[in-house]
Parts: structure tokens; C-alpha cells; sequence
């Protein structure tokens, strides 16, 4: 983004549907870059610019044959001077954002600022590289965030972090209008695991129907179920409780869905050493962030979970929000799912079909994927 450039900084200019970044690049270099990545194409086009910018500014341009490209190999060859750093990545068709809040609440609660995490939800192909280059020499850990929305995004962040840890949250219909099936979804997702060797970690629920699949990847995979907790108790909005290896957790986030994504959490976090006790102040203390799982309390109670939903996640809160118990009359807001290609008619009507069976008072269908339920 030009309008954050800083002093000494590097500029990659992205060509998009919409924009080309190299129009931005004479005010990022008024506002200080002193290293430009162009592609060569845009270089051909427009020597006598970049050439006066080298001469008239000292600007070191450097010309690629794909900006985004060279901005993750960029990435991953800063990442290869951190060693020591061990690396964590999620990616999920649902629950993804979620699970790296838990993850990084568990690990910042031991080891502090040695953690360095996804900010919100940078987890693109633009995304994972900026995240990197936030890694200095005192962290310990990395833990970030792996989002698609094309076939072998996921390799390519991959290639970028090569990660040691990585957990897989589902494996649903998010971005089935892109990539057809669920079993191309899954192909896609099992890509966080390209990069593993015998000494890597992976992290699969062991209910989901490609769990058998998943596990067919190097490293040593685990299936985790919830054999190793028990006294579980749901206590609607105000979470869920149970008993881990003497640790009685009361965890904030509500739904079982949830819990699902907090039981891999507990697997990585044990087998890097942590113990029930410290897991236990990390699930206990998580805050939940903007659209996701966020329970605001006023003179009504609003439960907002509506970033980027897809049916999997709608029909989890649908199916949790109708569980609930209130006093007054509940009130279900629904707003189109997107990126389902063919298969969004069927989608929204069984979701709707969902929605006729649950405890809601009212409902409001919004949009005009949803009008057609």
C-alpha cells in the first residue's frame, strides 16, 4: 500500500482486476521507498520513467516477471534467515482466523513477545508474505494464517514459510464456486503439508471426511478427536468447560465448533512442550475478534458471526444460535453466501431449511442469493 510507505522502505507494485500498482510507484518513492520491484513488461513500457527515478532519486529498481511473485520470493528468503524459529501455520475452510487466535493466546501467554502472529486476517498470497517480514531475531515462534481463493495458493504460501507445525480446521464448501468439489478443496488445503519432513507435525480432525486423505502426507500426521478431554459441558454463550489432563478449562468461545478447533490447538501445544496449565491460560484468556464468535451485550444480546460465511459456518451458527437459550424472542439475520459458483441455489435453500427447523422468533433473509431460498 503506497500510503503506507516509509523511509528505506521496499515498494511492490500488484497488478489487479482493478488497479495496477505501478501507477502508485513515483509517490511511494516521494514518500521515501528506496527499492522498487517492477515487472519487466511495465519497465519495456515506460523506460525513460523508472530510468529517471534510478538517475534523479538513487532508487535501486529491480525488474521481475511477476511483482507478486518476486514479493514471495522475497518472503521466503527472509523467512530462511530465522533458523531457529519454529513455524506454525492453519489454513481451514472455516474457523482458520479462530484457530490462529487460540493458538497465538496459548503461546504469547508462555512466551510473550517472543511470538510473532497473522495480524487480523492476513493470510493471502499478499497477505502471508507481508506477515513474515514482521519476524526479527528474538522470536521463538511464528504462527500464521494460510487463506485461499484460487488452486495452489496454499502451495505458494506454503513455499514461503515452510512450515513445521501446521493444523487443517475442516474441509468444506468455502470457495467451491472456484475450485468445483470438495475433494478439490481438500487437495488444495492438503498443500500445507508439501513442505513437511519426517520431524513435522500436521493436525486433522479426526470426524471429518477427508481425514483419511489429509493423512496421506509426509510428516507425522495426527487425526485429533476428543478422547483426551472429558467433562465436557456447553454452556451456550458462555462457553464451554471441561477437563484436560487435571486442568479444569473453562474456554471462553462458544459452540462445539469451537471446541473442535481448540482440541488441535492442545495437541500442537503439547507436543512443543507446553503444559496442561499453560494451555489453560491461553483458552481461558482469548478474545474474540470482529464478525467471528463476538457476543455483544447491551439491552439486547447480538451474536455476530458473519465474516465471510460459507454454509459450513452458517449452519454451525444457525444450528448453535437455535440451541441457545434467551428469554425474549430471537431474531436470525442472514446475508447471501458468496463465491458458491453452482452450487449456491442449493446451499441457501438448506439453509433456509436449517432455519425453518430452529428456535428463531423472526428471521431476515438478505440479499439476493437468499431471496431465492
Amino acid at each position: 500500500d503506497s500510503r503506507n510507505v516509509c523511509e528505506k522502505s521496499l515498494f511492490v507494485p500488484l497488478v489487479g482486476e482493478f488497479q495496477d500498482g505501478h501507477k502508485y510507484v513515483p509517490g511511494a518513492v516521494e514518500s521515501g521507498a528506496s527499492v522498487v520491484l517492477i515487472n519487466h513488461s511495465e519497465y519495456e513500457k515506460n523506460p525513460s520513467v523508472y530510468d529517471d527515478l534510478c538517475r534523479n532519486k538513487g532508487v535501486l529498481i529491480i525488474c521481475v516477471e511477476n511483482t507478486l511473485h518476486g514479493l514471495q520470493d522475497a518472503a521466503e528468503k527472509y523467512v530462511s534467515k530465522f533458523p531457529n524459529l519454529t513455524k506454525i501455520s492453519v489454513t481451514g475452510s472455516s474457523g482458520k482466523t479462530t484457530t490462529k487466535e487460540l493458538l497465538v493466546s496459548v503461546f504469547v501467554s508462555k512466551f510473550g513477545d517472543d511470538v510473532v502472529y497473522t495480524k487480523g486476517n492476513f493470510n493471502s498470497e499478499t497477505g502471508l508474505p507481508l506477515s513474515v517480514f514482521n519476524i526479527r531475531e528474538n522470536h521463538k515462534f511464528g504462527i500464521f494464517e494460510m487463506g485461499m481463493n484460487r488452486k495452489g495458493e496454499i502451495a505458494e504460501l506454503a513455499s514461503v514459510l515452510y512450515p513445521q507445525y501446521g493444523i487443517i480446521t475442516n474441509v468444506g464448501t468455502a470457495h467451491i464456486g472456484i475450485l468445483g468439489t470438495r475433494q478439490a478443496i481438500a487437495e488444495e488445503k492438503k498443500q500445507i503439508f508439501k513442505f513437511f519432513n519426517s520431524k513435522a507435525f500436521g493436525y486433522i480432525p479426526s470426524d471429518d471426511d477427508f481425514a483419511d486423505f489429509l493423512a496421506e502426507s509426509k510428516g507425522n500426521i495426527k487425526k485429533v478427536s476428543q478422547d483426551f478431554i472429558s467433562d465436557v459441558k456447553f454452556s451456550g454463550l458462555e462457553g464451554t468447560s471441561f477437563k484436560y489432563k487435571g486442568e479444569n478449562i473453562n474456554f471462553s468461545l462458544c459452540g462445539k465448533y469451537n471446541l473442535k478447533n481448540a482440541l488441535s490447538v492442545i495437541s500442537l501445544a503439547e507436543d512443543l512442550g507446553l503444559t496442561p496449565a499453560q494451555i489453560k491460560t491461553g483458552l481461558e484468556t482469548v478474545k474474540t475478534i470482529f464478525g467471528r464468535n463476538q457476543i455483544v451485550k447491551k439491552d439486547f444480546t447480538f451474536i455476530l458471526d458473519c465474516y465471510n460465511a460459507n454454509p459450513d459456518s452458517m449452519k454451525a451458527s444457525v444450528e448453535f444460535c437455535s440451541e441457545v437459550e434467551c428469554a425474549g424472542k430471537k431474531v436470525f439475520v442472514l446475508a447471501d453466501m458468496l463465491e458458491l459458483g453452482d452450487e449456491s441455489e442449493k446451499a441457501h435453500k438448506e439453509i433456509a431449511e436449517i432455519v425453518e427447523k430452529s428456535s428463531a422468533d423472526y428471521v431476515i433473509f438478505f440479499g439476493e442469493e437468499m431471496s431465492k431460498a
